[in-house]
């Protein structure tokens, strides 16, 4: 009888954990735990969010529990784990991995905020985050190469529930069957529909892989005491595998981790190459009165999800983020994009409104099929004179083919460490250059628990 896909994810996941790693996996992961951190480090800009998470701690305070990153005050461990992966994701610098196979896509760099929340809860070592980093961007590869949810309308991040479950699990010691069990459990616990990415956009968005981490958390919880979860949580009759396709493959090919794309600009992956191009051309426009009409071309992907029919009716941080009209307008009314553009005053601005009804977004057949391995883009930006302007990449800045360098996720990290003492930054990317020799990640995560409202 075939190995079930639940037993073969709990050897696999025990086997990645305790593996070593050579020099370029660990610089690789250095990478993405340092941007991870840039946006965590973002997301504190957004004190209204905080505020939510302040009153949320503040309805069953807890004499001693876990920090709540920005907001000075512990709150229980699955309030931690929940909110502090929002921050995770709240910015929008998270980066990204795209399955060369047009699957599924995810963004690994959500595990990073739960690792160091486990990792100050259970006194890990520097060398135990990046253990518990390599294992979570493993899976999240090798789930969005063979699982596709959002073909029949579950979140992107449905399959998070069952990583997030294995990688809390390996934090907290459990062996090869509580892992299987754990597993079986979460998938009791049912999955993300993608309706927080559809019509009206809100902070949930923001919200759907933390939510994933907070069941994981219990999963494990239950499993550790012993409580029996459903079996044949995959393959079985009403298994998950009636929604998620392709699992039986997912063992044969491991995922690159130096294929994930990072993100320079606070917004939607797929508006990367856009803002790139945006920002190419508006020196060329000048004043943003004289523009007549803004046409982008792009590829299906980045139309359907950024360009959808609510993309130009916007009421929140999170649907603008998630709207490429917004973010080109954006550049050509101001030259620049940055986080707070995606609030308000700035959101009402009567030159950004104007300039976002001239957007009009189509697809290019020719770029749909070179996508994932380009996330081309072409704007030409017609004059009221009628002159013309155009510009085109093939793919953004921060592609694994146009890399970020160290340096510049460095400079990502003092860009939005807008909150640290004087060389707090450089000890930061210190430490994290020096991971493996830490024996604990309290000098990492001390500057998070500041209270920031």
């Amino acid at each position: 009888m075939p190995k079930l896909i639940e037993v073969g994810l709990s050897e696999f996941a025990l086997d990645t954990f305790r593996a070593e790693m050579d020099a370029k996996t660990k610089h690789i992961l250095k990478r993405n735990i340092l941007d991870s951190y840039a946006g965590i480090c973002g997301s504190m800009y957004d004190t209204e969010m905080l505020g939510k998470f302040d009153r949320m701690v503040g309805i069953a305070p807890v004499e001693t529990g876990l920090s709540v990153w920005g907001t000075g005050q512990s709150g229980t461990h699955a309030d931690a784990i929940f909110l502090n992966t929002i921050l995770g994701r709240r910015s929008d610098l998270l980066n990204t991995y795209f399955s060369p196979n047009k699957m599924g896509v995810a963004h690994p760099s959500d595990n990073v905020s739960l690792v160091l929340t486990l990792a100050d809860w259970l006194g890990k070592s520097g060398q135990d985050v990046l253990r518990l980093t390599h294992l979570a961007y493993m899976l999240a590869g090798m789930f969005s190469d063979y699982y596709f949810p959002e073909s029949v309308e579950y979140d992107h991040d449905a399959a998070a529930l069952f990583y997030t479950t294995l990688v809390i699990g390996c934090a907290l010691d459990l062996n090869a069957g509580e892992l299987t069990n754990a597993q079986r459990i979460a998938g009791g616990m049912g999955l993300d529909t993608n309706q927080s990415a559809r019509d009206r956009v809100t902070d949930w968005k923001h919200c759907t892989y933390a939510s994933c981490a907070l069941r994981g958390l219990f999963a494990v919880k239950m499993a550790k005491a012993g409580i029996e979860g459903p079996y044949e949580v995959y393959q079985g009759t009403a298994g998950v595998d009636r929604f998620f396709p392709h699992s039986a493959k997912m063992f044969e090919v491991k995922p690159d981790l130096g294929s994930v794309v990072f993100k320079r600009w606070p917004a939607l992956v797929f508006c990367q190459t856009p803002i790139d191009v945006a920002l190419d051309l508006a020196p060329r426009i000048g004043d943003p009165s004289s523009i007549e009409k803004i046409d982008v071309r792009t590829y299906e992907m980045c139309v359907n999800i950024g360009a959808d029919e609510t993309a130009w009716a916007l009421d929140s941080r999170a649907g603008r983020t998630h709207s490429l009209p917004y973010c080109v307008a954006c550049i050509f009314a101001k030259g620049s994009i940055a986080y707070q553009d995606f609030d308000e005053p700035f959101a009402g601005d009567p030159t950004l409104n104007a300039l976002m009804a001239k957007v009009s977004v189509s697809e290019d057949p020719s770029m749909t099929a070179a996508f994932p391995a380009k996330s081309a883009c072409e704007i030409t930006v017609t004059r009221k004179d009628g002159t013309q302007e155009t510009a085109s990449r093939d793919r953004p800045h921060g592609d694994p083919a146009d890399p970020m360098s160290d340096g510049e996720i460095e400079d990502k990290l003092r860009t939005y460490f807008f909150f640290a003492n004087d060389g707090e930054a450089d000890t930061v990317i210190g430490l994290i250059s020096r991971l493996e020799e830490a024996t604990d990640v309290s000098a990492l995560v001390s500057p998070l628990k500041r209270r920031r409202i």
